[in-house]
């Protein structure tokens, strides 16, 4: 995006920021007069915390009467934290989304199951497939009314052709799919790709996914706060949307940027967002930018995610993200069904869970972890459901409307 478009959205993002009681009181001391992105650093930053304790209402940007939906982080961290999207929000989000590798086109039926409840990409996926032509299949994630089974027979009895959600949706339809005996490589034809968001996916998870399934897989980065960032595209490569997002890399403190292309934490302003904007989101996500010209023709800011910063471990002189923890268990063979990483006072404690365990052998699973994440580390192969429970995995009972009144038969 040209520099001068990015200044003239930044200005308009500064003007109409005050709207909200948390930057209007944030932003008090501060003269935005002639401020443009050369001069972000002298912005304060916007924590997690912030948006915690200044409560629903008070990054609004808005008036009631303009907002269009209401979403909520999870809060698995701690106090979920609000976002407010106006109808022009979300045909912005839905744009973000057509950035994606995938392409998608009027001839598709995207099965999204993501979750419609509270988070936000299930709907900026709606609006990306809307803006193509492309039909949807709510398929939601996390509720009872579409079961594993279920979900499976919708792919296979509609012919969808791309299907949406976290990762970890693909990796439990896979394994639901063995249990019931279909073969993904055969009973999902008209399956051209996947896309997932939600959750981190390093380079080795997505190779298994796409191994799993036979089709490219195409990330995507967000949050609920942010809609989306960054996307995939046919190259493998996460784009920043620059038209709608400046991305800084700052050091833990958050006190002056990385050097480029280096580790370091992500501050995320957005430029087009109406509802709820925000200026400098320190949001704890590790990431990396580089600049550079892709093979699909995009310059700009190249990201890349590597975990956050709660699941970040330090033992001895190693430090190790979440993607290093993923890099290492996914390039086992076999992949874990499921897996879990228990920090110990001198190393990694790992459980692991395979349908396939008889292939394992526990010192070679060991000597590979330890090799690979430069740690001592001790394993645990798990033969039961404490990781994962397969016999709820297949049930298929969706849940019914209740029956008021019986007739006589």
């Amino acid at each position: 995006m040209p520099d001068n478009d990015r200044e003239r959205k930044f200005k308009d993002l500064l003007a109409r920021i005050l709207k909200s009681p948390l930057y209007k009181e944030k932003l008090s001391k501060n003269n935005l007069n002639g401020v443009g992105l050369e001069h972000i650093q002298t912005l304060p930053l916007t924590t997690k915390e912030d948006l915690r304790n200044a409560g629903t209402f008070a990054h609004l940007a808005v008036e009631m009467k303009e907002v269009a939906q209401y979403h909520e982080s999870t809060g698995t961290t701690g106090e979920p934290s609000s976002s407010w999207f106006t109808q022009e929000d979300l045909r912005t989000g839905g744009r973000q989304l057509k950035e994606c590798g995938v392409r998608l086109t009027a001839d598709d039926l995207v099965l999204i199951r993501f979750p419609y409840a509270m988070s936000l990409p299930a709907f900026l996926m709606q609006q990306a497939a809307w803006q193509t032509g492309a039909g949807v299949v709510p398929a939601s994630g996390r509720t009872v009314v579409t079961p594993y089974p279920r979900v499976l027979q919708l792919m296979e009895r509609l012919s969808v052709t791309v299907a949406v959600g976290l990762p970890r949706e693909f990796e439990l339809l896979a394994e639901t799919a063995r249990l019931i005996g279909s073969t993904l490589s055969n009973n999902f034809p008209a399956l051209r790709a996947i896309c997932v968001a939600g959750e981190l996916m390093s380079d080795k998870r997505k190779e298994h996914i796409e191994k799993l399934w036979s089709v490219p897989v195409f990330n995507m980065y967000g949050s609920t706060e942010t809609a989306n960032i960054a996307t995939m595209c046919e190259y493998g490569e996460m784009h920043i949307v620059e038209q709608d997002f400046y991305v800084e890399v700052l050091q833990e403190d958050g006190a002056g940027p990385t050097a480029h292309g280096e580790r370091g934490f992500a501050a995320i302003t957005t430029l087009s967002h109406q509802g709820s904007p925000l200026l400098r989101y320190f949001n704890d996500d590790i990431i990396s930018v580089e600049h550079s010209v892709c093979a699909c023709g995009r310059t700009g800011g190249k990201l890349e995610h590597y975990g956050r910063r709660k699941d970040r471990v330090r033992i001895g002189d190693t430090v190790l993200d979440a993607v290093d923890l993923q890099e290492a268990v996914y390039s086992l063979s076999p992949t874990p069904d499921a897996w879990k990483a228990i920090e110990q006072e001198n190393g990694l404690h790992f459980l692991l869970d395979s349908h396939d365990y008889g292939k394992w052998s526990e010192e070679a699973v060991r000597y590979h972890l330890s090799g690979k994440l430069r740690v001592p580390v001790t394993i645990e192969i798990v033969a039961d459901s404490r990781l994962l429970d397969r016999a709820e995995l297949v049930k298929n009972v969706p849940s019914i409307k209740p029956v008021y009144i019986h007739k006589f038969s």
